[in-house]
């Protein structure tokens, strides 16, 4: 594994003299990627080596720089954090990603180990450097998603990237497993709001940050249950997520708008398109047709309602909840031609009433 700043630490004189400051609160991703190009190569190495768990969430950042902070901290909690065997999988996976091809590569943008009160890991996996990607996939994974089982996120996430690898002349696609958020943990939490409207601006954050970083990419957000929720409730901030393309799979709702944005008549939940910031043209929805989440409308009208707007892709013959991205089939090929931009060949169906 290459790191993008060789930091030695016998290159820095040891001692409190040497240990910088943590980076200034309240940055955006542009001014972040600023005061980074703005440090000197032994400011660089220094926050490296002593500013780790600031370093790799800072949106806005290289990619690399990133990925080597947030490893020093999965490191960490692989060897010492309250569950080690969750996170030395992970650990191994990315390292083992590594010796494989360039653009299967695991790079880490995100780690917030599990928190001493039982909050969830926070975790942000992209396969292959988005800095570089012409295509960027950004999956967010809903109820029960924790560190334990993230490999099915990657798993998802992977599927996606490969799938649209193989439309011809799309250029190199990333693919993002962002989980970002702390998920609800069983059904009975998948109902509360909070889950989704405590997410949404960090979401915002993370794909501003990509179109900083990388301002040729197009980017796809794409939220799967309560991840969709949550999606939508982050694209109906003021700003949105500067995403290209959104889709919504399995969605029991879009979210939740600013309340200051609410309308006379209307209420807080997300009742179309329009209350989002993204072009009906540029939004899309999948539901299979016995996935009893997609009739709930627990978080507002759902986005395959024939009022919502936008485009309902079709599926196939998939069933359930959780297929939507099984190898070989309509549901992922579709998802792979709006990641790509090739709208022309993904195949819709009939919107239907709840």
């Amino acid at each position: 594994m290459t790191a993008p700043v060789s930091f030695d630490a016998h290159s820095l004189q040891q001692g409190p003299a040497w240990c910088p400051a943590p980076p200034p609160a309240g940055m955006d991703a542009a001014r972040a990627g600023e005061w980074w190009s703005g440090l000197s190569a032994v400011e660089q190495q220094a926050h490296m080596l002593y500013q780790a768990d600031s370093l790799g969430g800072m949106d806005g950042l290289p990619a690399e720089v990133r990925h080597e902070a947030n490893l020093q901290v999965l490191r960490e909690d692989a060897a010492n954090g309250s569950q080690p065997t969750e996170a030395r999988a992970l650990l191994d996976r990315i390292e083992q990603s590594w010796n494989g091809p360039e653009g299967e590569r695991i790079h880490l943008l995100g780690y917030q180990p599990p928190g001493p009160g039982g909050e969830d890991a926070k975790i942000v996996a992209s396969v292959g450097n988005p800095d570089h990607a012409d295509n960027i996939a950004v999956y967010v994974p809903g109820t029960g998603s924790d560190l334990g089982n993230f490999g099915g996120s990657l798993d998802r996430a992977d599927e996606l990237r490969a799938q649209s690898e193989m439309v011809p002349g799309s250029g190199d696609t990333v693919a993002i497993a962002w989980l970002g958020y702390d998920a609800p943990d069983h059904i009975p939490a998948a109902v509360l709001p909070g889950y989704a409207t405590d997410g949404a601006p960090d979401l915002q954050s993370f794909t501003q940050g990509l179109g900083e970083r990388n301002d040729d990419a197009r980017i796809t957000v794409i939220g799967h249950s309560y991840g969709s929720t949550v999606v939508g409730t982050a694209d109906a901030l003021d700003g949105g997520l500067g995403a290209t393309d959104i889709i919504a799979m399995g969605s029991p709702g879009m979210g939740y708008e600013v309340p200051s944005n609410v309308g006379l008549f209307d209420d807080i939940t997300i009742g179309d398109v329009d209350e989002m910031n993204i072009g009906a043209d540029h939004f899309w929805a999948g539901a299979n047709s016995n996935d009893v989440v997609t009739y709930t409308q627990a978080h507002g009208n759902s986005p395959v309602d024939w009022s919502f707007g936008g485009q309902r892709i079709a599926t196939g013959d998939l069933s359930g909840h959780s297929s939507y991205w099984d190898n070989g089939s309509e549901s992922l090929r579709n998802q792979a031609y709006i990641i790509t931009g090739n709208y022309s060949q993904v195949t819709t169906e009939r919107r239907r009433v709840g």
